[in-house]
């Protein structure tokens, strides 16, 4: 599952992201989700601790003063 912004970012489930400032950690899209009012959500899982969920509105998600997007590694 897909979900973009109006400007056409795109979160998809999978991708990984790095939390910006102290406590930060680096968190995975596990799932997308749409709350009743219409507001779209990522569930992310902390990869250091893989215990550790939240859910996170993909627009926060999106603002590169909370989040960025870790680029995947060629293999």
């Amino acid at each position: 599952m897909v979900r973009s912004n109006r400007r056409g970012r795109e979160v998809a489930e999978g991708q990984v992201y790095v939390k910006q400032g102290r406590g930060g950690g680096i968190w995975t899209v596990v799932a997308l989700r749409d709350d009743g009012l219409g507001a779209q959500h990522a569930q992310m899982r902390r990869m250091d601790e893989p215990n550790t969920y939240r859910t996170i509105a993909i627009q926060s998600l999106l603002d590169p003063k909370q989040f960025r997007v870790q680029e995947q590694q060629a293999e």
